[in-house]
């Protein structure tokens, strides 16, 4: 029973860990890379946006949209509450060409931003910290000032909260969307904008179409990936991955141990019947065979058990994980990309574990075969 329970734990953490792990790489696929941009041209300056660049570089292989957009940065007060944001302009017809956001934003939609009107998506987290809801009032300021008579004074304006982003991850802590037109107004761009964002097919080719798009433009524009953002993130979380199941295939390993000793004891207390057995005409492959296939009868059972209970940890982590944090008032992921704890299992991964701890076992089974095999049916009967 103890080697039982210990390779069932061991597999389950094993499992567990890869679980979340692989929830991580999840998470940073559906709810990162399907929201930001794949690739951003910017300019030394503001670029004029034309429809001729946005047709150039749609033109190029892999990208499937092209839009242009104003970031900046800026204050947005409420009351005595304030906070520092990054704002990004969009045309909301265009930006749907190059980002899924849509799908994350609730009490709203990106099509209801209109120029003039001065309406706003905030991030959910940014929402809760100045208390804004849907039709809330609150003050953008912009690192520029006006010069009145009166003397100078920060660029500022009311916007109205029409949607609110929740995304689950780093970018509902400060960003907020507004029209393009009017965030122009807001930086005095008139009719340029700072950056075009790209929209690829395949993710994991956005240095292979960034340097395309660089050596189809002027040496005046700059290119950069989410690879250069969120890329090192990337590569770790699937090095983690490699890395966690290297180290705690140790774990099975120490549990295969308790299998050695198990059988060893099986093996003493069955000499007797092993030499009966020896006596009788069975040769040492069939006490070799025997020995095998009753330990690995009891890892098939305790890697099973393990998958189960490695599972049901996952689903219940993740799903329990918001009501833990409320218990403690803390947002225990609030720093990471992801602000909760995912977990996601792939039959690979589930093989790979199984496969794993059946080999072991089977390593950890060869000894006492060997020994039981070993013994001389003449010795062992001499005490019967």
């Amino acid at each position: 029973f103890v080697a039982l329970a210990g390779l069932a734990l061991s597999v389950s953490v094993l499992l567990f860990v890869q679980g979340v792990v692989a929830g991580f790489e999840r998470e940073l696929t559906n709810r990162i890379l399907r929201v930001i941009p794949h690739v951003s041209v910017r300019a030394r300056e503001s670029i004029a946006t034309s429809p001729e660049l946005l047709q150039l570089i749609g033109g190029i292989p892999h990208v499937e949209g092209s839009a242009a957009v104003i970031e900046g940065q800026a204050l947005l007060s409420l009351g005595q509450k304030v906070r520092g944001i990054t704002i990004t302009g969009i045309e909301p017809d265009q930006y749907r060409r190059v980002s899924r956001i849509n799908q994350y934003v609730r009490g709203g939609d990106l099509i209801a931003l209109n120029p003039g009107q001065y309406g706003i998506i905030v991030g959910d987290n940014l929402a809760k910290d100045l208390g804004l809801k849907i039709g809330s009032s609150a003050t953008v300021v912009v690192p520029d000032v006006t010069v009145t008579p009166l003397g100078a004074f920060p660029r500022q304006k009311s916007f109205r909260v029409q949607g609110i982003l929740d995304t689950g991850s780093q970018l509902d802590q400060r960003h907020v969307f507004l029209h393009r037109l009017d965030a122009a107004k807001l930086y005095r761009l008139g009719r340029g904008v700072h950056s075009i964002e790209v929209w690829l097919d395949d993710p994991l080719l956005a240095r292979e179409v960034g340097l395309e798009i660089l050596a189809t433009l002027s040496d005046e524009f700059v290119v950069s990936t989410w690879f250069q953002t969120y890329g090192p993130l990337y590569s770790a979380i699937r090095a983690q991955k490699g890395m966690m199941l290297l180290l705690l295939s140790l774990l099975v390993a120490v549990a295969s141990i308790n299998l050695v000793s198990t059988l060893v004891m099986i093996v003493s207390e069955r000499r007797g019947d092993i030499a009966i057995l020896r006596t009788m005409g069975s040769n040492r492959s069939l006490i070799i065979a025997t020995f095998v296939i009753l330990g690995l009868a009891i890892s098939a059972v305790g890697v099973a058990a393990g998958i189960g209970l490695g599972y049901f940890l996952g689903v219940l982590a993740e799903a329990g994980f918001p009501t833990l944090e409320s218990l403690l008032g803390v947002k225990l992921m609030g720093e990471y990309v992801v602000d909760t704890l995912p977990f996601a299992l792939a039959s690979t991964d589930v093989w790979h574990v199984a496969g794993i701890a059946g080999l072991l076992t089977l390593l950890a089974t060869l000894y006492p075969a060997w020994r039981a095999s070993s013994s001389s049916p003449a010795e062992a009967l001499q005490y019967e």
